[in-house]
């Protein structure tokens, strides 16, 4: 169920979803059980396309390797993302797709133009071409780098149709960096791959079990044939963002990767992993040069604010009960709320820092900034 108000709606015949904050991604398709917006058409594809709303309410689609491709503004497009606005007209083959923005302005649900059409109708000859065609051997068909043996944290999944290992260097990463790792492919029967995707995801305890994606790469789109034993390793490059929840008993990341087969059953695993905010971190530790005692940093799902308290040291604790810290990210700069809450009445202090010169302080100035600002509400 939604947190908050669909910022867009998506309808594909009589489906409908919305798009909101925390349900920001759907994928879109014939099959019901792995797409979120389905519409039972022979010219989609089980899983076809991909719908996203990013952080600045702007909404993107591209293609996930469909057979009969998807279209906008008349023109077929990849598995780059394209950005859509009101106006425009979206086509899943021949099935158009209705996008209408609460605030105002929508894409029409519109008959498609004759050109699509006929794209379509080349489209499946071409793949009825390529069924029955000879496969060419696997050094023309695998373009790819072997698994280099210093992404050593792996793991696995298989069903009869593959296996999919993900692949890093470690198990720990951090808040506002790019995350490496590799995805490896292994066919157990011949099969037509229709894509290869890792996604981010966050799962909080207060949130939806299925969590929050923050980022997602179409690592290779296809169709392509694959036979039995074609081991496929491919490199991808995530981004986790900056202020994002650290992993905690209530907070749980991971990597998702997934393998869309046509006519048969995916192929998926997930990965544990662990991501660390350095700010937060340095803030905890600024406070704890000065013995003040902290339990746990408290957020809610998918957000970039967090609040903590700090027990105040031996000297203190006739004068000071606590003393909360609230840190919030606002784009390039980050809010710093201390709320001192002294014997008889409480003190706010409230400052909004350039994210990156908060960066480049020095531990010992973050300690005398804390110190300063308790000091001075104790006077």
């Amino acid at each position: 169920m939604s947190m908050s108000t669909p910022v867009v709606i998506l309808q594909l015949g009589a489906s409908r979803v919305g798009l909101d904050a925390y349900n920001n991604r759907v994928f879109v398709g014939r099959d019901p059980t792995a797409a979120q917006l389905a519409h039972l058409e022979p010219g989609l594809s089980r899983r076809h396309a991909e719908v996203w709303l990013t952080g600045a309410n702007q909404v993107f689609i591209r293609d996930l390797g469909s057979a009969n491709g998807t279209y906008v503004n008349g023109h077929r497009v990849d598995g780059s993302p394209v950005a859509l606005t009101p106006g425009m007209h979206v086509h899943l083959g021949s099935v158009p797709l209705a996008v209408a923005w609460t605030g105002g302005g929508a894409i029409a649900a519109a008959a498609p133009p004759p050109a699509i059409v006929q794209q379509v109708a080349q489209q499946q000859q071409a793949m009825q071409q390529m069924a029955a065609a000879p496969v060419a051997p696997a050094a023309q068909r695998l373009a790819s780098q072997p698994l280099p043996k210093e992404y050593s944290y792996r793991r696995q999944d298989k069903n009869g149709n593959g296996v999919v290992l993900l692949a890093l260097k470690q198990d720990t990463t951090w808040a506002g960096a790019p995350l490496s790792g590799f995805v490896e492919f292994t066919a157990l029967d011949n099969e037509t791959v229709a894509s290869i995707s890792v996604e981010l995801i966050e799962r909080h305890e207060d949130g939806s079990s299925k969590g929050h994606v923050w980022d997602r790469v179409l690592v290779r789109q296809g169709p392509w044939k694959a036979l039995h034993n074609d081991v496929l390793p491919l490199p991808f490059e995530l981004d986790v963002p900056s202020g994002v929840a650290g992993s905690s008993r209530r907070v749980h990341w991971s990597l998702h990767a997934f393998v869309d087969i046509n006519w048969a059953s995916d192929v998926d695993v997930e990965l544990p992993i662990t991501v660390r905010n350095h700010d937060l971190e340095r803030i905890r530790d600024a406070m704890g040069t000065l013995d003040f005692r902290f339990s746990d940093w408290a957020s809610k799902p998918h957000a970039q604010r967090f609040d903590a308290e700090f027990e105040p040291p031996g000297q203190h604790r006739g004068r000071i009960n606590v003393v909360k810290m609230g840190v919030e990210y606002l784009g390039a700069t980050v809010k710093l709320v201390m709320r001192i809450d002294k014997k008889g009445r409480d003190r706010e202090e409230a400052v909004a820092i350039d994210l990156a010169q908060f960066r480049d302080a020095s531990a010992d100035v973050l300690a005398a900034t804390f110190d300063k600002i308790i000091k001075d509400a104790m006077a």
